[in-house]
């Protein structure tokens, strides 16, 4: 149930992120200027899109790796900004002004804006503050636009609620499975069906071009072991960066008491008084912590757990509530904190600091990596040359380096999918003429992540197709085997299935009885057949239907009757909002394909992909 839930969550905001991907705080393309043709990659009416733009929209959004899917959200901002533009939409000064002093890296340690902080982004950015609000301003009107669709579209409470009802049914069911393999015995597929299937099947039988190889590989992580770090330079670093290795986490568990963002004045005040009578019988029972935080606290992903929250280092939690949680003593009980969720009730379990010794560990291993990384652009000209200079081994290269050959054992297919021989450059190194017929090294291949490779092939066999001998004619045979076996066990569920539909007495012995869903998640039913068994007309009982399942059995259902599970209401009605909210995103992204046709959206793939090497 929960599963079909998050399906339809993450449906319902696939359009809305699509577009929020593109609001970016410093995205806007008309910053730059140059000729008629001024190296922008996309136009949408009279807007453009820059490398830049698409650049500092995957910085604001790291998760966003696709920058193909970066420039569409980029061109869906364009095209609500040019239509905004008609109607002269704005966003007032007051809210340009609390929105950009809500942004957190403009915020001082109490989270009031600090202008200096302001200052220092926008010289970061060679940007004047004109350009940043104007920035800012789109991104205000574009939210507000955005959101008249996820208000505008209405379903009536009664309709919802009915909906969810009929979510909420369960039918009873017993069932009679008939399998494949009781035919098995009676199929002999003949030559000519086996030669038949060879001939109709060969790109199933034919292995591809392949390759056995050695190899070497370095990275940051490969070289980063082997430069030594002296003491002073572990001190001095240390020293430098006191603040990264304190390192102090602290174990809190706590008793929330939420205030509502439009609480009164008096609903605070009773708020705070409830939470007060609850902190003396804190204190006045500290061992009994974990069953008041269970009893009252309004945290659901703390309570059932005792309030605990684990352990945190500083800058996760709000503000009010770090300063007190790293003020107490292990099983010491805080005062009421008040945070933007409301009050709290704190009590510290535990302290962890790191040892000198994992200090130094530690900084020695951040050292390593960056003297590594500063490091192996040296290692891989040198690697490039002497593969080269030697271009019928690896030996010389793996000897004057230090660097270990690496063997693949078994064969690398053209065109495999998983693994460093996957990068499409490696293939295109690998299989070459020079490499494979002329026996040379690879030139030196970028992996991606710091990380490269340099090949020679040891063996190679061309694409092949597989004769048909003695073991692939089994391997046919089995395969026929099955997909008759399957059309009889079809054949005979469907003549069972008549003769009971048509009120013949036959002796079948069905399961026990047991309730589905509509939804249910029951991994012995393939979706389809619940869907059967929930159209099946039950105007007369028991009724009747059937199917094969994923593992070509066919089962009959046997239909005994229906019920409404009232304990499946509230989650169904979760399911009816979710559905309702991917239906608003269908009418944006409609909307969207609608402002296509008015104005003119030129994009240029190839200047995208010279961005993307």
């Amino acid at each position: 149930m929960f599963n079909i839930i998050e399906k339809n969550q993450k449906f319902a905001k696939g359009i809305m992120i699509a577009v929020a991907a593109a609001f970016v705080l410093w995205g806007v393309g008309g910053y730059i200027s140059g000729s008629s043709d001024d190296g922008s990659i996309a136009k949408v009416g009279n807007l453009k899109i820059y490398s830049q733009d698409i650049d500092n929209a995957m910085q604001q959004n790291p998760q966003n790796t696709d920058k193909m899917q970066v420039l569409l959200g980029l061109i869906n901002r364009d095209l609500l900004l040019d239509n905004i533009n008609l109607y002269n939409m704005t966003a007032t000064q007051n809210q340009l002004q609390q929105q950009i002093a809500a942004i957190k890296i403009f915020q001082d340690q109490n989270g009031n804006f600090d202008i200096n902080k302001y200052k220092e982004f926008l010289e970061q950015k060679v940007m004047t503050a004109e350009q940043f609000q104007k920035d800012m301003q789109q991104q205000i009107v574009i939210n507000q636009f955005a959101t008249l669709f996820t208000t505008s579209f209405l379903s009536s409470n009664a309709f919802n609620l009915a909906f969810a009802k009929l979510l909420s049914r369960e039918r009873t069911i017993a069932t009679y499975t008939i399998s494949p393999n009781q035919f098995f015995s009676q199929i002999n597929p003949t030559q000519d069906q086996v030669n038949q299937y060879y001939q109709q099947n060969l790109s199933k039988f034919t292995l591809p071009e392949r390759v056995k190889l050695s190899y070497i590989q370095v990275d940051a992580a490969t070289i980063a072991p082997t430069i030594k770090i002296s003491q002073q330079q572990l001190d001095q670093y240390i020293k430098q960066h006191q603040a990264n290795f304190a390192n102090i986490q602290v174990d809190a568990s706590h008793i929330l008491f939420v205030v509502p963002d439009n609480a009164t004045a008096q609903q605070k005040a009773k708020i705070k008084a409830q939470a007060e009578a609850i902190l003396l019988k804190v204190k006045a029972n500290p061992k009994n912590f974990a069953k008041f935080a269970s009893q009252y606290s309004q945290d659901p992903g703390s309570a059932s757990n005792g309030g605990d929250l684990g352990f945190f280092g500083k800058g996760v939690m709000a503000k009010p509530f770090e300063t007190a949680a790293f003020s107490l003593k292990p099983g010491q009980i805080s005062n009421l904190v008040e945070t933007k969720f409301g009050y709290h009730i704190i009590k510290l379990n535990a302290i962890n600091q790191q040892s000198a010794q994992e200090v130094e560990a530690m900084a020695q291993r951040q050292l390593q990596q960056q003297q590594a990384t500063l490091e192996l652009q040296k290692v891989v000209d040198k690697l490039n040359n002497l593969t080269y200079n030697n271009p019928k081994s690896l030996t010389v290269a793996a000897k004057e380096l230090n660097l270990p050959i690496q063997n693949s054992n078994s064969w690398v297919e053209k065109g495999v999918q998983t693994g460093i021989f996957s990068v499409a450059a490696a293939q295109k190194a690998i299989f070459n003429n020079d490499t494979i017929n002329g026996g040379n090294n690879s030139e030196v291949v970028d992996l991606g992540n710091n990380s490269y490779a340099v090949f020679h092939v040891n063996a190679h066999e061309m694409q092949t197709i597989q004769p048909l001998n003695d073991s692939l004619k089994t391997q046919i045979i089995t395969i026929l085997k099955a997909s008759m076996a399957a059309n009889l066990v079809n054949k005979e569920g469907q003549d069972k299935l008549s003769m009971l539909r048509n009120g013949n007495k036959m002796n079948l012995k069905f399961s026990a009885p047991l309730n589905v869903g509509l939804l249910s998640q029951n991994p012995s039913i393939d979706l389809n057949n619940i869907k059967q068994i929930f159209t099946t007309n039950l105007s007369k009982l028991p009724a009747y239907t059937g199917g094969l399942d994923a593992n070509n059995n066919f089962v009959i259902y046997k239909i005994l009757g229906e019920t409404i599970n009232s304990k499946l209401d509230a989650q169904n009605q979760e399911v009816v909002k979710q559905l309702n909210n991917s239906d608003q995103d269908l009418i944006f992204s409609a909307y969207l394909n609608g402002l296509r046709n008015n104005f003119e959206v030129n994009y240029k793939v190839d200047r995208l992909n010279l961005q993307s090497k």
